[in-house]
């Protein structure tokens, strides 16, 4: 222990007073510096047992030493130091808890000043990073909640806020300080909840909707978070507040892009945002936009995980999915001839893909608590399945909307379903297509000794029967986003719901997985070199699909058994390791079928 003890003073000691001994030092080894503290446990003896005395106090004097000079290079001169000595502070207080303990106070304090100071943007970041790492790690400690949490949690919000007008690029990082202040801390976060509100609100109004949606995204959660924290009203108040603004904007946008009024009685509660543009062809566009960013803040405000129990208004939002879905369906068959409704086909899958999203986030948060809205969220996917505008990711987003719901809620949901629909996704898998070949013309050198050959009929071909090939037919396969989520929700409704299909359709979509699989394994598709090196997330699909029809048969399907084994074992052959384990669990799982083992029950 002695040795590893020394060691560690040696390192320390090198690094303090040589590697980091003056500002030019810094500069040229702070690479050196970290890597050498991220890579050995320099930190790890103190107050180590079985040290003699003499190593332990030169240990010591080492760690007081490199806490010393980090201190000062947080407070340096030039902005090198600066990061320098922010890094080093971080890594530091991650390696020892125990000196995290001793100088978190300080540290924070230290941490704080830099925020307050006009700084270059990589300090700010490495700034900000540290302040949230040392209050997620003090932050259930009850002994720091009065030093720490208590008096520089706040003053840490005031400065974020107020940092965040000089250096806008720092938006992402402020948000998600302020989304983990409001939820560890909700009581102390209440003096900012109005300026974080605006910040966020800011950001949602749908202008950088396009650009920026990620950060879009992080300003809805933080709003979910700022929802939660009370002040002058209660959580819940606040969160069935904030949904109701959220869904009386988009009900704004809507009858603004329909040109009509609301049929409420009493106006709906709507945030305070930007009026939209008096121009329809910039402001329908803007509208769509807000639409979207609202539609974020429904989805934030069903996942955020809740202290208390939150009465959550399905009708209003459900309502909404639903108006969101009909919105083509109502411009299509208006009978004003608006040249406003022409922008609404362009904005169509970005308007259903909305509504879509709302409808996947209620399953996912609600649960069993849906099944009562199922023939309504039944009658919205309908609405979207007219498919007025062609839309292959908005086509993606229906599949798996439906697949979730036949995995959650099976029949219950299925019966609600008109039996076209089934049908169109039946038809999405259906990649084959025939065209017919070039016509080909032999010479007459090549035509002519085969002219007189005599057909397999017994007649005499005639001497461009050989030649001239017309009726000749290609087969093409084109993959695509598109029917890989129409093969998950079919073989959805062959696992949860398979008498679904009528013996007709049943027997064609069979016939439609075993000839993919059987040109896969022939090799007789044409398709683009990219589309080869990734089919094979298709081709485990089309597996899956053929087992769940074995294990789910019809009394009138046609028996495809035989075929499927024969599949199955060409299977096992498969480039991909995931076919291969596919069709080797199909083959255990169908072996019982085949050779059954137990007498027949009486």
């Amino acid at each position: 222990m002695d040795d590893k003890v020394a060691r560690a003073e040696r390192t320390l000691s090198l690094l303090t007073t040589t590697f980091l001994a003056n500002t030019e030092a810094v500069k040229a080894n702070i690479s050196l510096v970290l890597d050498t503290v991220l890579s050995q446990n320099l930190f790890a003896y103190i107050d180590a047992t079985g040290v003699s005395v003499e190593t332990a106090k030169r240990y010591t004097s080492a760690v007081q030493k490199w806490q010393a000079r980090i201190n000062s290079l947080v407070t340096g001169k030039t902005s090198e130091t600066r990061m320098a000595g922010v890094l080093l502070v971080k890594h530091t207080a991650l390696q020892s808890p125990q000196l995290l303990s001793e100088n978190v106070a300080k540290w924070t304090t230290s941490l704080l000043g830099v925020l307050g100071k006009a700084e270059v943007m990589p300090v700010l970041i490495a700034t900000l990073q540290t302040l949230l790492a040392f209050i997620d790690a003090v932050r259930d400690v009850p002994m720091f909640y009065r030093d720490i949490i208590s008096a520089q949690v706040p003053r840490m919000n005031q400065a974020i806020l107020a940092m965040v007008d000089k250096n806008p690029d720092l938006m992402s990082q402020v948000l998600e300080v302020l989304d983990r202040s409001a939820t560890w801390f909700p009581t102390l976060f209440r003096p900012s909840i109005d300026k974080a509100e605006a910040l966020c609100l800011r950001l949602l109004d749908g202008s950088d909707m396009r650009n920026s949606p990620e950060l879009c995204e992080q300003a809805a959660k933080c709003l979910a978070a700022l929802s939660l924290a009370g002040g002058k009203i209660t959580a819940e108040e606040r969160w069935f507040q904030c949904a109701q603004q959220a869904m009386g904007t988009i009900q704004q946008c809507i009858d603004h892009m329909m040109c009509t009024g609301s049929d409420a009685s009493e106006p709906a509660q709507q945030f305070a945002l930007p009026l939209l543009a008096d121009d329809f062809a910039v402001s329908i566009p803007q509208a769509a936009d807000r639409i979207s960013a609202m539609t974020e803040v429904l989805i934030a405000l069903l996942t955020q995980p809740t202290h208390v129990d939150i009465p959550v208004p399905v009708d209003g939002i459900l309502g909404i999915a639903s108006r969101l879905a009909m919105v083509p369906v109502r411009a299509g068959s208006s009978k004003n001839a608006r040249s406003e409704y022409d922008l609404i086909p362009l904005l169509t899958p970005q308007i259903q893909r909305a509504s879509i999203r709302i409808m996947a986030v209620l399953a996912i948060a609600l649960g069993s608590h849906m099944q009562p809205y199922l023939s309504a969220v039944a009658r919205a996917v309908t609405a979207i399945n007219t498919r007025q505008v062609v839309s292959p990711a908005l086509n993606v987003a229906l599949h798996c909307l439906l697949q979730l719901y036949i995995e959650r809620y099976g029949y219950g949901f299925v019966m609600h379903l008109p039996y076209d629909l089934v049908v169109s996704t039946a038809d999405d898998i259906c990649v084959q297509q025939k065209t017919k070949a070039a016509k080909v013309t032999m010479t007459a050198s090549e035509s002519a000794p085969s002219s007189k050959k005599r057909g397999g009929n017994g007649k005499s071909r005639g001497p461009n029967t050989f030649g001239v090939i017309e009726s000749a037919q290609a087969t093409h396969i084109h993959w695509d986003d598109t029917v890989l989520a129409a093969l998950k929700t079919v073989l959805a409704l062959l696992q949860h719901t398979p008498t679904v299909f009528t013996s007709a359709l049943r027997t064609r979509v069979d016939s439609q997985v075993l000839t993919l699989l059987m040109l896969f394994a022939i090799g007789g598709m044409e398709m683009p070199f990219a589309s080869r090196q990734s089919d094979a997330p298709h081709r485990a699909l089309l597996y899956r699909c053929l087992e769940a029809s074995i294990l789910s048969p019809d009394p009138w399907q046609k028996a495809i058994l035989p075929h499927a084994v024969s599949a199955f074992s060409a299977g096992l052959a498969d480039p991909s390791t995931a076919v291969r384990d596919v069709c080797a669990e199909a083959l255990v799982t169908i072996d019982p079928i085949i050779h059954s083992r137990l007498p027949a029950q009486l």
